[in-house]
């Protein structure tokens, strides 16, 4: 009887399964990867292609869109900072991810909204478990993830995207609220309801979010 009303419910199941014009529409968390420009300075960009790959030792592969400043920073240098974002930055949206760092200082952008980047804290950077010399950091966000490209490694071309495997090298709890904090991570899911993306992922500008809103025309 067991394997009868499993095979009917199956067997509803797939029959109301329709054929898909694109992939479907994923729930992500937002991330904003930090690194290093030519000059020592940091950029940021928003980020959603990470995922962790492996546990021991703890590997994580990243998706890096090209030609961006972020992608040529990464590799260059093959290292930067993978900061898992709140649901307080969803106003960094397309400061972080609309806008590239070579035409607008998004330092000063991330500052004038409350989120002026700092440095690593003293005591990480004083024990070793993290640089003195890397980029810089967002406030508030739930983790960071420094994340280096295995030796030997290259990036991998897929189409308008490049991949990197990387090892992580330390990682910080920024909240000091444990899960809670996790709790509070911003998603892909969030920044669509709230119209700041597209369902591919771009940034909405604010001028076209506020049309959309009826606030200007």
């Amino acid at each position: 009887r067991k394997l009868a009303m499993w095979w009917l419910v199956t067997t509803a199941a797939l029959a109301v399964l329709v054929p898909l014009d694109g992939p479907p529409v994923l729930n992500s968390p937002v991330y904003s990867l930090a690194t290093l420009n030519d000059d020592g300075s940091t950029n940021m960009q928003i980020l959603t292609y990470a995922t962790p790959i492996g546990i021991a030792p703890r590997t994580w592969a990243l998706s890096l869109y090209h030609p961006t400043r972020t992608h040529a920073n990464f590799a260059s240098r093959r290292s930067g900072v993978l900061q898992l974002l709140t649901e307080e930055h969803v106003g960094l949206m397309h400061v972080l991810g609309g806008q590239s760092g070579a035409d607008v200082d998004k330092a000063a952008a991330c500052a004038q909204a409350g989120f002026g980047w700092v440095d690593a804290p003293e005591q990480c950077v004083t024990d070793g478990t993290w640089p003195a010399d890397g980029p810089q950091l967002l406030p508030g966000c739930a983790a960071y993830l420094r994340l280096v490209q295995e030796d030997g490694d290259r990036l991998r071309a897929f189409g308008e995207h490049e991949m990197a495997v990387c090892r992580v090298e330390g990682m910080l709890e920024g909240l000091g609220e444990g899960r809670a904090g996790f709790d509070r991570a911003l998603s892909t899911r969030t920044c669509r309801d709230l119209g700041l993306i597209t369902d591919r992922g771009k940034a909405v500008p604010p001028e076209a979010r506020a049309i959309e809103l009826g606030q200007i025309s």
